[in-house]
């Protein structure tokens, strides 16, 4: 005895197989979105996590040299140990993560340059370089704390009550102040870098108020 197939059979398991396979590629779809979504929440992720690292290592530098520009203005100079002219005796010492570039100048008479050569699109050469091997691999590089650093003098300030008189010799060993009674108005700012090209500008004022 012989079976036959209706037409109306066809008909209906070529349907059947066209709606699975719109459903196969209704699904590919989804799934193939789902994984772009994915990677970019992770690249996204991964974006800031470099942008903050690249922030706190801007802040951190920062925030250390405003202290070493404060000794430098008091002393007036650098250190004996990184070619400078300040006595050891005066106990004025550089943090090891710091690299003063050019102890020859004096940023309190803004020898190093000016705050427009700082921030010119093609900056000046950094004062300060701060590297921290925070990691401790051996290594310093943008994994770790990485910034470069500018100091830029942008003047003198009257001491509110002080008699504002010209002296010299007036703080500590030399005269980090032109004027007695003067303080010194700077500009810090820092670039901190991160792994994938990731950098951050940091800056703030700094006020150097004589003893």
């Amino acid at each position: 005895m012989r079976s036959e197939i209706s037409p109306g059979n066809h008909r209906q398991r070529g349907m059947a197989l066209i709606v699975a396979l719109i459903l196969l590629l209704v699904m590919t779809m989804i799934a193939v979105v789902a994984m772009r979504s994915t990677t970019l929440d992770l690249k996204m992720t991964s974006n800031t996590t470099l942008k903050r690292r690249a922030f706190e290592s801007s802040e951190s530098a920062r925030l250390l040299i405003g202290p070493v520009v404060g000794s430098h203005c008091y002393f007036s100079g650098w250190p004996v140990d990184i070619g400078g002219t300040v006595d050891a005796a005066n106990n004025f010492t550089i943090p090891t993560e710091v690299e003063v570039q050019d102890v020859s100048k004096l940023y309190f008479e803004g020898t190093n340059g000016t705050l427009a050569q700082a921030t010119a699109a093609t900056p000046r050469a950094e004062d300060i370089r701060f590297r921290a091997d925070v990691n401790g691999d051996g290594l310093v590089n943008t994994e770790d704390v990485f910034a470069n650093v500018w100091v830029s003098w942008i003047g003198n300030a009257q001491i509110a009550g002080s008699a504002g008189g010209p002296g010299v010799g007036t703080q500590g060993p030399g005269s980090g102040s032109a004027i007695y009674g003067a303080k010194k108005l700077f500009d810090i700012r820092a670039i901190g870098q991160a792994n994938g090209n990731a950098a951050v500008w940091t800056s703030a004022d700094y006020r150097y108020v004589p003893h």
